[in-house]
């Protein structure tokens, strides 16, 4: 915050401290720091083996699919007491700082999902040979049509077979509404996917007869 802004807010929200010197403000920090507060709320910086190991069990939950509220009633009170009974209180204590909050877990997944993709997007761009496509459309829990694509292409001497998207239907299922999510999907990768497809399959004949 620039030096103008912070004194108006100081003036306009804390007009009580508006008269303390730096001094008093330091010894408030110094205090605030010893008192824990930080941690106590998780506002302190992530060691990395906790990281890891926040990442690798919400790639676990994503697998089996499971609550993503798990973590907490479950997997890490069960990870603590193995740990306070194997290794003791203090390994204990380290472990207790892995953050998996149900809404760390959701973002945990989004991260992984996004490299993920931009893994298999790397692959697909440095293919020398044309790719596939598979289409296919399900429903979700509401009842929504949902639009799954699937993409077989060659890399490092191998063929692969990789999720690429689900996207949801805005209103209709027709097969122009199919193109265009396909076209804006790619669009986003900054893909020409049209130059470089092979072939092109669906459930819906009528669909793949119409591109």
């Amino acid at each position: 915050m620039k030096p103008a802004k912070l004194k108006e807010h100081l003036t306009s929200i804390h007009p009580r401290n508006a008269l303390e010197s730096v001094e008093s403000f330091r010894c408030k920090k110094a205090q605030f720091e010893k008192g824990g507060t930080l941690p106590k709320f998780e506002f302190i910086k992530t060691q990395k083996p906790c990281l890891e190991a926040s990442y690798k069990v919400a790639y676990r939950v994503a697998q089996e699919n499971k609550p993503h509220t798990i973590e907490e009633t479950l997997v890490k009170p069960c990870a603590l007491e193995m740990t306070e009974l194997v290794y003791g209180t203090e390994h204990k204590k380290k472990l207790e700082t892995a953050p998996l909050s149900n809404d760390t877990i959701n973002s945990r997944i989004a991260d992984i999902s996004d490299n993920i993709l931009e893994q298999v997007m790397e692959e697909l761009k440095a293919s020398p040979f044309p790719f596939s496509i598979q289409l296919d459309e399900s429903t979700d829990v509401s009842q929504c049509a949902q639009l799954l694509a699937y993409v077989r292409y060659m890399h490092a001497d191998a063929i692969k077979e990789e999720f690429l998207f689900c996207q949801p239907h805005s209103e209709t299922t027709k097969a122009a509404d199919i193109l265009q999510i396909v076209n804006q999907f790619f669009a986003k990768q900054d893909f020409n996917w049209k130059r470089n497809i092979g072939s092109l399959c669906g459930h819906r004949r009528s669909a793949c007869n119409a591109w």
